[in-house]
Order: C-alpha cells, then sequence, then structure tokens
C-alpha cells in the first residue's frame, strides 16, 4: 500500500501534527509500509478491504478498531488512537457523508480536534471507478461546505 495524495480541509493535518503527532506518524507509517499489501482476492467487498487496513492499525499500531463516536450513540469510527479517529472509505462515494456527520457532531463536542478520512487515490486500481476517491471527496466537501465545520484530513491510497 501507498498513499498517493493526501488533501487538508481546515488545516487538519497541521492541527493533527500538533496535537497528535504520533498517531499522525503511525497513520504513514502503516500507509506506506511496502510489507502491507491489499489481497484483492480476498476483497470482494468494500469492507474487506477495510478489514484488512484495519488490521493493520491494530496488530502493527496498536489501534483500536470499532470505537464509538461519543456525539451520535450507535455510530462507530473504523479506528482510533488517542484523540485521533478515522474512517476508512475504499467503497462507494456516498458513504462519505455520514462521516462527515460522525466527524462534525464530535467536532462540535469537542471530542475531537480534526478526522481522518482514507479513501483510493485511483479508484480503477481497486478495479471500480465507483470507489470513494481524493476527487470525489474534495467535491463533497465543497457540497458541504457551508456547514462542514469540522478539519479533515483526507489520505488518499493505492493498493
Amino acid at each position: 500500500m501507498q498513499i498517493g495524495a493526501e488533501f487538508s480541509y481546515r488545516y487538519a493535518r497541521e492541527i493533527l501534527q500538533g496535537v497528535a503527532p504520533k498517531e499522525l506518524k503511525d497513520i504513514q507509517s502503516v500507509l506506506n509500509d511496502p510489507r502491507n499489501v491489499l489481497n484483492t482476492e480476498k476483497a470482494r467487498k468494500q469492507r474487506n478491504y477495510s478489514a484488512q487496513i484495519k488490521d493493520w492499525f491494530v496488530s502493527q499500531k496498536g489501534w483500536n478498531a470499532e470505537q464509538p463516536c461519543k456525539a451520535v450513540p450507535g455510530m462507530k469510527y473504523d479506528l482510533q488512537k488517542g484523540l485521533v479517529c478515522v474512517e476508512i472509505e475504499i467503497g462507494h462515494q456516498r458513504l462519505v457523508f455520514p462521516d462527515f456527520f460522525e466527524f462534525a457532531a464530535d467536532h462540535a463536542k469537542q471530542n475531537i480536534a480534526a478526522g481522518v478520512l482514507i479513501v483510493t487515490y485511483d479508484p480503477m486500481q481497486f478495479e471500480d471507478n465507483w470507489h470513494c476517491s481524493l476527487q470525489s471527496t474534495k467535491l463533497k466537501i465543497a457540497s458541504v461546505a457551508d456547514w462542514l465545520a469540522v478539519p479533515l484530513s483526507v489520505i488518499a491510497v493505492n493498493p
């Protein structure tokens, strides 16, 4: 796996560098580790990609999977460590909207300083053009920028 590009909405990267530099380094390390290769045969569905990525964070860096969103009962983050919450959205483009809501609710209650989204850089490398990409996520952020006050770090990966 390799990071293809990043987008820092509302200075998320700079905020995270200030409040959670170790967690930010963990993210870079796991996503750029050449030993972490997605098994595309195993990943017939988006959740299989997410499960593989979650396993790397849990086993290699001690992150916690499926952690509750404090502001919205019933919603869970894919990953959390310290002050950093991560959502992995390799699947359909529309799936980022619930993530925006989840991050915004916790940010409004001052439970998080910023959110992190992991998306695809080039969806065709995941064998579909409908996968959530950096470009589609930027467009979705722009469409809700009037109310989306939470800083977001969007990290785009290739398998």
